[in-house]
Protein backbone atom coordinates (compact mmCIF):
# COMPACT_ATOMS: atom_id res chain seq x y z
CA UNK A 1 0.00 0.00 0.00
CA UNK A 2 1.22 3.07 -0.99
CA UNK A 3 2.17 6.27 1.60
CA UNK A 4 -0.56 8.32 -0.22
CA UNK A 5 -2.93 5.39 -0.13
CA UNK A 6 -2.31 5.56 4.02
CA UNK A 7 -2.58 9.26 4.02
CA UNK A 8 -6.25 9.04 2.39
CA UNK A 9 -7.46 6.32 4.16
CA UNK A 10 -6.14 7.66 7.89
CA UNK A 11 -7.64 11.36 6.41
CA UNK A 12 -11.12 9.36 5.95
CA UNK A 13 -11.32 7.84 9.63
CA UNK A 14 -9.86 10.82 11.55
CA UNK A 15 -12.61 13.03 9.79
CA UNK A 16 -15.42 10.51 11.07
CA UNK A 17 -13.28 10.13 14.35
CA UNK A 18 -13.42 13.64 14.92
CA UNK A 19 -17.29 14.34 13.77
CA UNK A 20 -18.00 11.50 16.98
CA UNK A 21 -15.62 13.33 19.26
CA UNK A 22 -16.66 16.94 18.62
CA UNK A 23 -20.20 15.01 19.09
CA UNK A 24 -19.66 13.93 22.12
CA UNK A 25 -17.08 16.02 23.78
CA UNK A 26 -19.96 19.24 23.47
CA UNK A 27 -22.74 16.83 24.99
CA UNK A 28 -20.54 15.79 27.74
CA UNK A 29 -19.73 19.51 28.38
CA UNK A 30 -20.49 20.41 31.70
CA UNK A 31 -22.44 23.42 32.35
CA UNK A 32 -20.71 26.83 33.29
CA UNK A 33 -24.29 28.69 35.04
CA UNK A 34 -22.76 29.14 38.43
CA UNK A 35 -23.01 32.52 39.05
CA UNK A 36 -20.46 32.45 41.05
CA UNK A 37 -17.90 30.98 38.72
CA UNK A 38 -17.55 34.00 36.51
CA UNK A 39 -14.27 32.89 34.87
CA UNK A 40 -15.77 29.39 33.49
CA UNK A 41 -18.75 31.35 31.91
CA UNK A 42 -16.66 34.09 30.02
CA UNK A 43 -14.21 31.05 29.37
CA UNK A 44 -17.79 29.16 27.59
CA UNK A 45 -18.44 32.63 25.89
CA UNK A 46 -15.16 32.86 23.90
CA UNK A 47 -15.21 29.30 23.00
CA UNK A 48 -18.77 29.48 21.40
CA UNK A 49 -18.17 32.76 19.84
CA UNK A 50 -15.41 30.57 18.07
CA UNK A 51 -16.67 27.48 17.55
CA UNK A 52 -20.42 28.60 16.36
CA UNK A 53 -19.03 30.19 13.35
CA UNK A 54 -17.22 27.66 12.57
CA UNK A 55 -20.09 24.94 13.16
CA UNK A 56 -21.88 27.18 10.68
CA UNK A 57 -19.58 27.45 8.08
CA UNK A 58 -19.29 23.24 8.05
CA UNK A 59 -22.99 23.56 7.91
CA UNK A 60 -23.24 25.33 4.88
CA UNK A 61 -25.07 27.79 6.48
CA UNK A 62 -22.39 30.27 6.14
CA UNK A 63 -19.57 30.75 3.66
CA UNK A 64 -17.04 31.71 6.30
CA UNK A 65 -13.31 31.27 5.91
CA UNK A 66 -13.02 27.54 7.68
CA UNK A 67 -8.81 28.01 7.41
CA UNK A 68 -9.35 31.36 9.65
CA UNK A 69 -11.57 29.70 11.73
CA UNK A 70 -9.72 26.71 12.73
CA UNK A 71 -6.51 28.63 13.44
CA UNK A 72 -8.67 31.13 15.91
CA UNK A 73 -9.39 27.52 17.48
CA UNK A 74 -5.94 26.22 17.95
CA UNK A 75 -5.22 29.92 19.35
CA UNK A 76 -7.68 29.53 21.83
CA UNK A 77 -6.26 25.99 22.79
CA UNK A 78 -2.68 27.28 23.33
CA UNK A 79 -4.47 30.27 25.53
CA UNK A 80 -6.74 27.86 27.46
CA UNK A 81 -3.79 25.60 28.00
CA UNK A 82 -1.34 28.37 29.61
CA UNK A 83 -4.23 29.14 31.94
CA UNK A 84 -4.89 25.13 32.87
CA UNK A 85 -0.80 25.38 33.69
CA UNK A 86 -0.93 28.38 35.94
CA UNK A 87 -4.79 27.42 37.41
CA UNK A 88 -2.63 23.54 38.30
CA UNK A 89 0.43 24.93 40.10
CA UNK A 90 -2.03 26.87 41.88
CA UNK A 91 -3.87 23.67 42.92
CA UNK A 92 -0.58 22.48 43.66
CA UNK A 93 0.57 24.79 46.31
CA UNK A 94 -2.96 25.02 47.80
CA UNK A 95 -2.93 21.14 48.38
CA UNK A 96 0.35 21.65 49.93
CA UNK A 97 -0.54 24.58 52.08
CA UNK A 98 -3.84 22.77 52.69
CA UNK A 99 -2.08 19.68 54.18
CA UNK A 100 0.32 21.75 56.17
CA UNK A 101 -2.34 23.99 58.05
CA UNK A 102 -4.50 21.29 58.66
CA UNK A 103 -2.09 19.47 60.25
CA UNK A 104 -0.95 22.12 62.00
CA UNK A 105 -4.22 22.70 63.47
CA UNK A 106 -4.95 18.73 64.32
CA UNK A 107 -2.02 19.30 66.08
CA UNK A 108 -3.21 21.12 68.62
CA UNK A 109 -6.35 18.91 69.48
CA UNK A 110 -6.55 16.61 71.69
CA UNK A 111 -7.57 12.58 70.51
CA UNK A 112 -7.16 9.37 71.61
CA UNK A 113 -3.78 8.08 71.13
CA UNK A 114 -2.58 6.40 68.09
CA UNK A 115 -1.02 2.79 68.22
CA UNK A 116 1.02 3.50 65.89
CA UNK A 117 2.04 0.00 64.78
CA UNK A 118 -1.21 -1.47 64.56
CA UNK A 119 -2.45 1.59 62.57
CA UNK A 120 0.40 0.55 60.05
CA UNK A 121 -0.06 -2.53 59.61
CA UNK A 122 -3.68 -1.60 59.41
CA UNK A 123 -2.76 0.37 56.64
CA UNK A 124 -0.25 -2.13 54.99
CA UNK A 125 -3.16 -4.40 54.50
CA UNK A 126 -5.16 -2.12 52.17
CA UNK A 127 -2.08 -0.76 50.40
CA UNK A 128 -1.22 -4.10 49.66
CA UNK A 129 -4.59 -5.61 49.00
CA UNK A 130 -5.36 -7.51 45.71
CA UNK A 131 -3.32 -8.40 43.08
CA UNK A 132 -2.51 -5.54 40.52
CA UNK A 133 0.41 -4.20 40.85
CA UNK A 134 -0.28 -0.67 39.60
CA UNK A 135 -3.10 -0.48 41.87
CA UNK A 136 -0.96 -1.00 44.55
CA UNK A 137 1.54 1.25 43.40
CA UNK A 138 -0.90 3.83 43.21
CA UNK A 139 -1.88 3.65 46.68
CA UNK A 140 1.99 3.73 47.68
CA UNK A 141 2.15 7.19 45.83
CA UNK A 142 -1.01 8.62 47.46
CA UNK A 143 0.52 7.18 51.35
CA UNK A 144 3.87 8.84 50.72
CA UNK A 145 1.95 12.54 49.01
CA UNK A 146 -0.27 12.11 53.04
CA UNK A 147 2.83 12.30 55.35
CA UNK A 148 5.17 15.38 55.44
CA UNK A 149 8.56 13.67 53.95
CA UNK A 150 11.48 12.28 56.74
CA UNK A 151 14.24 12.17 54.76
CA UNK A 152 17.56 14.51 54.60
CA UNK A 153 17.45 16.87 51.61
CA UNK A 154 20.82 15.13 50.53
CA UNK A 155 18.32 12.25 50.17
CA UNK A 156 15.70 14.09 48.92
CA UNK A 157 18.20 15.48 46.06
CA UNK A 158 19.90 12.12 45.32
CA UNK A 159 16.52 9.98 44.60
CA UNK A 160 15.67 13.06 41.96
CA UNK A 161 19.32 12.92 40.74
CA UNK A 162 19.47 8.71 40.45
CA UNK A 163 16.09 9.03 38.41
CA UNK A 164 17.22 11.45 35.90
CA UNK A 165 20.14 9.54 35.30
CA UNK A 166 17.93 6.77 33.40
CA UNK A 167 17.03 8.82 30.37
CA UNK A 168 21.21 10.03 30.01
CA UNK A 169 21.42 8.61 25.82
CA UNK A 170 17.82 8.08 24.80
CA UNK A 171 17.02 8.91 21.88
CA UNK A 172 14.77 11.05 22.31
CA UNK A 173 14.44 13.60 25.04
CA UNK A 174 10.61 13.65 25.69
CA UNK A 175 11.08 11.64 28.70
CA UNK A 176 13.48 13.82 30.30
CA UNK A 177 11.42 17.14 29.64
CA UNK A 178 8.26 14.80 31.04
CA UNK A 179 10.21 14.14 33.98
CA UNK A 180 11.38 17.57 35.24
CA UNK A 181 7.71 18.95 33.59
CA UNK A 182 6.49 16.15 36.34
CA UNK A 183 8.77 17.47 39.11
CA UNK A 184 8.08 21.32 38.94
CA UNK A 185 4.38 20.90 38.68
CA UNK A 186 4.64 18.76 41.73
CA UNK A 187 6.45 21.56 43.84
CA UNK A 188 4.29 24.34 42.24
CA UNK A 189 7.38 25.65 39.55
CA UNK A 190 7.00 27.29 36.47
CA UNK A 191 7.65 31.05 34.50
CA UNK A 192 4.23 33.25 35.07
CA UNK A 193 2.86 32.89 31.57
CA UNK A 194 0.95 36.48 32.01
CA UNK A 195 -2.15 35.08 32.32
CA UNK A 196 -4.66 36.95 33.45
CA UNK A 197 -8.08 34.47 34.52
CA UNK A 198 -10.25 35.61 36.93
CA UNK A 199 -9.79 32.27 38.57
CA UNK A 200 -5.93 32.63 38.27
CA UNK A 201 -5.84 35.91 40.29
CA UNK A 202 -8.33 34.86 42.69
CA UNK A 203 -6.67 32.06 44.09
CA UNK A 204 -3.31 33.76 43.83
CA UNK A 205 -4.61 36.07 46.42
CA UNK A 206 -6.01 33.56 48.42
CA UNK A 207 -3.01 31.96 48.32
CA UNK A 208 -0.95 34.54 49.56
CA UNK A 209 -3.00 34.65 52.66
CA UNK A 210 -2.40 31.68 53.34
CA UNK A 211 1.82 30.96 52.82
CA UNK A 212 1.84 33.92 55.02
CA UNK A 213 -0.26 32.39 57.88
CA UNK A 214 1.98 28.45 57.11
CA UNK A 215 5.45 30.38 57.30
CA UNK A 216 4.81 32.34 60.39
CA UNK A 217 3.67 28.48 61.68
CA UNK A 218 0.87 30.03 63.59
CA UNK A 219 -2.21 27.89 65.09
CA UNK A 220 -4.62 30.50 65.08
CA UNK A 221 -7.02 30.95 62.06
CA UNK A 222 -4.99 27.21 60.47
CA UNK A 223 -7.85 25.35 60.39
CA UNK A 224 -10.18 27.58 58.83
CA UNK A 225 -7.94 28.77 56.32
CA UNK A 226 -6.94 25.14 55.27
CA UNK A 227 -10.99 25.40 55.04
CA UNK A 228 -10.60 28.10 52.61
CA UNK A 229 -8.03 26.02 50.90
CA UNK A 230 -10.12 22.89 50.65
CA UNK A 231 -12.66 25.04 49.00
CA UNK A 232 -10.68 26.58 46.33
CA UNK A 233 -9.07 23.24 45.65
CA UNK A 234 -12.49 22.18 44.46
CA UNK A 235 -13.26 25.46 42.32
CA UNK A 236 -9.89 25.20 40.53
CA UNK A 237 -10.75 21.64 39.92
CA UNK A 238 -13.81 22.69 38.13
CA UNK A 239 -12.30 25.49 36.07
CA UNK A 240 -9.54 22.71 34.87
CA UNK A 241 -12.41 20.33 34.46
CA UNK A 242 -13.82 22.78 31.98
CA UNK A 243 -11.00 23.96 30.04
CA UNK A 244 -10.04 20.11 29.47
CA UNK A 245 -13.59 20.07 28.45
CA UNK A 246 -13.48 22.83 26.24
CA UNK A 247 -9.97 21.58 24.67
CA UNK A 248 -11.49 18.21 23.98
CA UNK A 249 -14.39 20.13 21.99
CA UNK A 250 -11.56 22.67 20.11
CA UNK A 251 -9.60 19.68 19.03
CA UNK A 252 -11.50 17.65 16.74
CA UNK A 253 -13.27 20.59 15.49
CA UNK A 254 -10.07 21.71 14.50
CA UNK A 255 -8.80 18.11 13.05
CA UNK A 256 -12.07 18.75 10.69
CA UNK A 257 -10.92 22.09 9.74
CA UNK A 258 -6.89 20.98 9.10
CA UNK A 259 -8.17 17.67 7.06
CA UNK A 260 -10.41 19.65 5.14
CA UNK A 261 -7.69 21.31 3.54
CA UNK A 262 -5.48 18.22 3.32
CA UNK A 263 -8.15 16.68 1.24
CA UNK A 264 -10.92 18.71 -0.15
CA UNK A 265 -13.23 15.57 -0.88
CA UNK A 266 -13.35 13.73 2.93
CA UNK A 267 -17.18 14.81 3.10
CA UNK A 268 -17.94 12.79 0.55
CA UNK A 269 -16.35 9.42 2.10
CA UNK A 270 -17.86 10.55 5.35
CA UNK A 271 -19.80 7.91 6.75
CA UNK A 272 -21.01 10.14 9.69
CA UNK A 273 -21.25 14.13 8.54
CA UNK A 274 -24.03 14.26 7.34
CA UNK A 275 -25.67 12.73 10.25
CA UNK A 276 -23.11 14.30 12.94
CA UNK A 277 -23.14 17.76 11.39
CA UNK A 278 -26.77 19.36 12.19
CA UNK A 279 -26.78 17.52 15.62
CA UNK A 280 -22.97 19.69 16.30
CA UNK A 281 -24.53 22.66 15.49
CA UNK A 282 -27.86 22.29 17.57
CA UNK A 283 -25.74 20.86 20.12
CA UNK A 284 -23.22 24.44 19.95
CA UNK A 285 -26.46 26.88 19.26
CA UNK A 286 -28.33 25.41 22.50
CA UNK A 287 -25.37 25.88 24.27
CA UNK A 288 -25.21 29.40 22.89
CA UNK A 289 -28.61 30.13 23.75
CA UNK A 290 -29.89 30.21 20.56
CA UNK A 291 -33.50 28.79 19.80
CA UNK A 292 -33.25 24.97 19.04
CA UNK A 293 -36.68 23.03 18.64
CA UNK A 294 -36.64 20.37 21.14
CA UNK A 295 -38.20 17.55 19.13
CA UNK A 296 -35.55 18.19 16.03
CA UNK A 297 -32.93 18.37 19.09
CA UNK A 298 -33.48 14.91 20.13
CA UNK A 299 -34.18 13.14 16.99
CA UNK A 300 -30.24 14.44 16.02
CA UNK A 301 -29.24 13.76 19.15
CA UNK A 302 -30.09 10.30 18.99
CA UNK A 303 -28.95 10.18 15.19
CA UNK A 304 -25.34 11.33 16.53
CA UNK A 305 -25.89 8.54 19.34
CA UNK A 306 -26.41 5.95 16.83
CA UNK A 307 -23.51 6.91 14.69
CA UNK A 308 -21.32 6.61 17.86
CA UNK A 309 -22.66 3.11 18.71
CA UNK A 310 -22.15 2.13 15.05
CA UNK A 311 -18.84 3.34 14.17
CA UNK A 312 -16.64 4.29 17.20
CA UNK A 313 -14.70 1.64 17.71
CA UNK A 314 -13.93 0.43 14.14
CA UNK A 315 -12.88 3.37 13.80
CA UNK A 316 -10.53 3.42 16.44
CA UNK A 317 -9.09 0.36 15.45
CA UNK A 318 -8.32 1.22 11.79
CA UNK A 319 -6.88 4.97 12.82
CA UNK A 320 -4.68 3.11 15.32
CA UNK A 321 -2.99 1.01 12.79
CA UNK A 322 -2.69 3.29 10.17
CA UNK A 323 -0.83 5.87 12.18
CA UNK A 324 1.24 3.57 12.81
CA UNK A 325 1.91 2.69 9.30
CA UNK A 326 2.29 6.37 7.94
CA UNK A 327 4.49 6.88 11.26
CA UNK A 328 7.01 4.82 9.68
CA UNK A 329 6.78 5.55 6.59
CA UNK A 330 7.34 9.08 7.61
CA UNK A 331 10.44 8.22 10.11
CA UNK A 332 11.91 6.62 6.46
CA UNK A 333 11.56 9.67 4.46
CA UNK A 334 13.94 13.21 4.43
CA UNK A 335 12.39 15.95 6.13
CA UNK A 336 11.57 18.17 3.22
CA UNK A 337 9.52 14.84 1.84
CA UNK A 338 7.87 14.61 5.32
CA UNK A 339 7.11 18.01 5.67
CA UNK A 340 4.06 17.00 3.43
CA UNK A 341 2.29 15.06 6.23
CA UNK A 342 2.84 17.29 8.94
CA UNK A 343 -1.00 18.22 8.58
CA UNK A 344 -1.67 14.76 8.65
CA UNK A 345 0.09 14.33 12.51
CA UNK A 346 -1.14 16.88 13.74
CA UNK A 347 -4.58 16.02 12.92
CA UNK A 348 -3.55 12.47 14.63
CA UNK A 349 -2.04 14.92 17.94
CA UNK A 350 -5.32 16.45 18.05
CA UNK A 351 -6.77 12.96 18.37
CA UNK A 352 -5.43 11.39 20.84
CA UNK A 353 -5.95 10.84 24.41
CA UNK A 354 -3.88 13.56 25.31
CA UNK A 355 -6.29 16.89 25.64
CA UNK A 356 -2.97 19.10 25.08
CA UNK A 357 -0.83 16.98 23.01
CA UNK A 358 1.98 19.51 22.05
CA UNK A 359 1.62 20.12 18.09
CA UNK A 360 5.27 21.11 17.82
CA UNK A 361 7.15 18.64 14.88
CA UNK A 362 10.36 19.35 16.71
CA UNK A 363 12.29 16.31 18.01
CA UNK A 364 14.28 16.58 21.08
CA UNK A 365 18.09 15.36 20.10
CA UNK A 366 19.10 12.77 22.34
CA UNK A 367 19.94 12.97 25.85
CA UNK A 368 23.50 13.46 26.90
CA UNK A 369 25.26 13.69 30.79
CA UNK A 370 25.91 16.97 30.40
CA UNK A 371 22.35 17.69 29.48
CA UNK A 372 21.36 15.87 32.36
CA UNK A 373 23.48 17.30 34.63
CA UNK A 374 22.38 20.65 33.25
CA UNK A 375 18.65 19.74 34.14
CA UNK A 376 19.70 18.78 37.53
CA UNK A 377 21.38 21.79 38.37
CA UNK A 378 18.70 23.91 37.19
CA UNK A 379 15.75 21.27 39.26
CA UNK A 380 18.24 21.68 42.42
CA UNK A 381 18.47 25.27 42.15
CA UNK A 382 14.39 25.98 41.47
CA UNK A 383 13.27 23.62 44.59
CA UNK A 384 16.07 25.38 46.33
CA UNK A 385 14.42 28.81 45.80
CA UNK A 386 10.73 26.97 46.66
CA UNK A 387 11.79 25.75 49.94
CA UNK A 388 13.81 29.85 50.89
CA UNK A 389 12.98 30.65 53.78
CA UNK A 390 10.56 28.69 54.51
CA UNK A 391 9.89 26.01 58.09
CA UNK A 392 10.90 22.76 58.16
CA UNK A 393 7.32 21.33 58.39
CA UNK A 394 6.51 23.22 55.14
CA UNK A 395 9.55 22.06 53.32
CA UNK A 396 8.57 18.39 53.90
CA UNK A 397 5.10 18.75 52.80
CA UNK A 398 6.86 20.72 49.37
CA UNK A 399 9.17 16.93 49.39
CA UNK A 400 6.18 14.89 50.13
CA UNK A 401 4.51 16.36 46.79
CA UNK A 402 7.29 15.86 44.47
CA UNK A 403 8.47 12.54 45.99
CA UNK A 404 4.74 11.32 45.43
CA UNK A 405 5.36 12.13 41.36
CA UNK A 406 8.80 9.89 41.41
CA UNK A 407 8.25 6.04 40.17
CA UNK A 408 7.93 3.55 43.27
CA UNK A 409 11.68 3.58 44.73
CA UNK A 410 10.47 1.05 47.56
CA UNK A 411 12.13 -2.25 47.21
CA UNK A 412 9.73 -4.26 49.37
CA UNK A 413 6.80 -3.83 51.90
CA UNK A 414 9.03 -3.90 54.95
CA UNK A 415 10.83 -0.42 52.91
CA UNK A 416 6.90 0.67 52.57
CA UNK A 417 6.33 -0.29 56.30
CA UNK A 418 9.92 1.75 57.63
CA UNK A 419 8.76 4.46 56.00
CA UNK A 420 5.16 4.93 57.26
CA UNK A 421 6.77 3.98 60.99
CA UNK A 422 8.93 6.76 60.52
CA UNK A 423 6.62 9.50 59.31
CA UNK A 424 3.81 8.67 62.03
CA UNK A 425 6.80 8.40 64.84
CA UNK A 426 8.05 12.08 63.49
CA UNK A 427 4.37 13.68 64.00
CA UNK A 428 4.65 16.00 67.02
CA UNK A 429 1.30 14.46 68.60
CA UNK A 430 -1.22 12.10 68.58
CA UNK A 431 -3.25 14.31 66.47
CA UNK A 432 -1.08 14.98 63.79
CA UNK A 433 -0.82 11.53 63.29
CA UNK A 434 -4.88 10.83 63.64
CA UNK A 435 -5.19 13.41 60.89
CA UNK A 436 -1.68 12.04 58.53
CA UNK A 437 -3.82 8.23 58.87
CA UNK A 438 -7.03 9.87 58.51
CA UNK A 439 -5.88 11.63 55.03
CA UNK A 440 -4.23 8.24 54.08
CA UNK A 441 -7.30 6.28 54.29
CA UNK A 442 -9.48 8.36 52.22
CA UNK A 443 -6.70 7.97 49.30
CA UNK A 444 -7.10 4.02 49.43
Amino acid sequence: MSVKSIERRLCSGFYDMAWLNLAAGIENLPDAEDSENASAEALRGEWLSVALPVAKTLAGEEADDLAAGTEKLLALRERIAASVEALARCRAEATVLRKALARRAAGEKTVVPVDTDDEVRSLLARIFAGNDPMMMNLRVQSMVSAFPARITKKRFYDMIAGYLSLYNGQEDGYGLESFCYRIRSAAAIGEDVGVTDEAVSEAKAVLAKASELAVSEATDGAEEMSETLDRLCGTLDANIGLCESIVRCINPMAAIGILSGVQEDLAKDSSVEKELCPAVLAQLSRAAGEEVDEASYERLAAAAHDAMERFFEPLSVMTEQETGRLQSAIDAMDDETAAAYIPVMKAARLMSTSAFASLSEEVSPKVTPEQVDACRDELYAQLEARFEGLPKSLVREWMASVLSELPVWFENRSEVMEYMLAALRGCRTDGERRYAISELRKSL
